[in-house]
């Protein structure tokens, strides 16, 4: 083994990446390293989220629906929420 412990992320290296993100869209930081050494890729954690800021690669969010419950009230739901957080601003 070298003394090195992971390869530098050069321009054959930042296409793989680029592919591997083009690919499976929705992994993040540690998806893509798991990815790579998959592929028998070893690359520095650090150095990789660095590359991939700097890239815009993000992963995409995964979709979550809202968390609304029941009906609303003009059809007779409830009516004791919890008020948002963000409506607290605009009281004293």
């Amino acid at each position: 083994m070298t003394s090195r412990q992971y390869d530098a992320i050069d321009e054959l290296l930042a296409a793989e990446i680029k592919r591997l993100h083009k690919r499976y869209p929705k992994l993040g930081h540690d998806g893509l390293l798991d990815a790579l050494v998959q592929q028998n890729i070893h690359v520095d954690p650090q150095e990789l989220a660095t590359f991939m800021a700097r890239q815009g690669i993000k992963a995409e969010r995964i979709w979550q629906p809202w968390k609304w419950v029941g009906l609303p009230i003009w059809y007779g739901g409830r009516t004791d929420y919890r008020p948002a957080r963000r409506w607290r601003l605009w009281r004293k």
